[in-house]
């Protein structure tokens, strides 16, 4: 019995010997276990965020005092128009204000509002169906049905302020709803006050369903890339504006490396991947194109791997690719007070890294691995690129230090055990 007592104490003895040569610590073990996992740093401001409150009825009807005192505070400011109304496109409605003027020797100015009905009630004309008619239209309409009854005296009719009304937003927004505008809004501004699209917006094919059955669709990244205001059109009153999710994309691509602009994105038919890149801002001056990849699909459980521009020739992104992105950080781990991820910078060799991340171990037996191309250098003038791996050893004394305290451990246990008789 006793001596098989001592052969079980040896082989766990000899067991433990075996995981403190294998593993050097178990807090390098817990750190190397946890970077496998974690591929980036941390983020906590999703963390840090308070958690959001149930809406109750009283915080509701807050709520509504509250966006029914804005409005009346914007009602009763004047209009700021991006320009001067353009009578042969500007469409009429109910709630345009106009002046109808008479000049000559007395000169008098009325008042005319076009009612909910869409009429204009003109002196001495009667009722005139205005809405839906451009502002050209109803000016020269108006005016040939008033001038037999101002022969002697000029007569002109002004638009003096543009209508207000309702349209409703719908779809991947952050606070869909019915919003109050007036006549000359445009739809970048109704989805700002909307707050914005969410992440699975589909931000290329925004419509907008007008009351008479027709749709208009707008590429809302092109109007903010390019500056264009053809892809940023007014809308009028009772428009759905509908912002529809990715998936309702034919052709869809999935972005990775990054985890800034990783994600799902919807692309253009025929659409190269440096104007993808920089339609969704994942690449500036400073990104090293050359370490960008595409992986692609050619068949069953077979991917393709490509590195677009190593060739002067356009990549065309087909759904399905997966584009991968030189991360903008370095991951140090090993001998070193600070583990973790630190952000790339050009030209930095593995000792620069590990002199950032406070090193303890042997600075000569550095490893870096390369992430693009798969391979690992050693020494500490090794030029590191964005994503990959440094790696310190601990010094060697240090590890002796750790077999001699398993050697008179062991050598504690056998005393101990022959003191007691075992």
């Amino acid at each position: 019995m006793k001596i098989k007592s001592i052969f079980l104490l040896i082989i766990c003895l000899l067991v433990s010997a075996l995981k403190a040569q294998l593993y050097p610590g178990m807090e390098e073990l817990i750190k190397e276990e946890t970077e496998k996992t974690v591929s980036k740093p941390i983020d906590f401001s999703e963390m840090m965020k308070p958690k959001e409150e149930k809406l109750t009825r009283e915080k509701f009807e807050d709520l509504k005092r509250q966006k029914e005192a804005r409005l009346r505070e914007r009602l009763t400011q004047p209009e700021a128009l991006e320009k001067a109304v353009e009578p042969r496109t500007y469409v009429v409605g109910p709630g345009d204000v106009f002046s109808f003027n008479i000049w000559g020797p007395l000169e008098m100015q009325y008042p005319l509002i076009v009612n909910s009905e869409g009429k204009l009630l003109v002196p001495s004309v009667g009722e005139i169906v205005v809405a839906g008619k451009t502002l050209e239209t109803v000016q020269k309409e108006v005016l040939e049905k008033a001038k037999p009854f101002y022969e002697k005296s000029p007569i002109t009719l002004t638009l003096e302020s543009v209508r207000q009304f309702r349209v409703h937003v719908t779809g991947e927004v952050k606070f869909p709803g019915t919003y109050i505008v007036q006549a000359a809004t445009r739809l970048s501004e109704i989805i700002a006050e909307a707050g914005g699209v969410t992440d699975w917006a589909w931000r290329n094919a925004i419509q907008i369903r007008h009351e008479n059955g027709k749709v208009d669709t707008v590429d809302l990244d092109y109007f903010e890339k390019a500056g264009e205001l053809s892809s940023d059109l007014f809308v009028s009153g009772g428009d759905v504006i509908y912002v529809p999710p990715i998936s309702a994309s034919p052709i869809q691509v999935s972005v990775a490396g990054d985890y800034e602009c990783a994600g799902i994105y919807p692309v253009h038919p025929h659409e190269a991947l440096l104007d993808f890149l920089l339609r969704i801002g994942a690449v500036n001056q400073r990104t090293d194109l050359s370490r960008i990849c595409v992986e692609r699909n050619i068949g069953k459980k077979k991917v393709q791997r490509f590195t677009p521009f190593s060739s002067s020739e356009p990549f065309y992104l087909e759904h399905g690719d997966r584009v991968i992105l030189p991360p903008k950080y370095v991951y140090v781990r090993g001998a070193v007070q600070r583990p973790g991820a630190f952000p790339y910078a050009f030209n930095l060799t593995a000792k620069d890294y590990a002199g950032m991340a406070g090193v303890t171990g042997n600075l000569k037996g550095i490893k870096t691995y390369h992430v693009f191309t798969r391979k690992t250098e050693s020494g500490p003038h090794v030029l590191v690129g964005p994503g990959d791996i440094v790696d310190v050893p601990e010094l060697w004394r240090l590890r002796v230090q750790s077999y001699l305290g398993i050697v008179s451990t062991l050598a504690y246990l056998v005393v101990a055990a022959k003191a007691i008789g075992l």
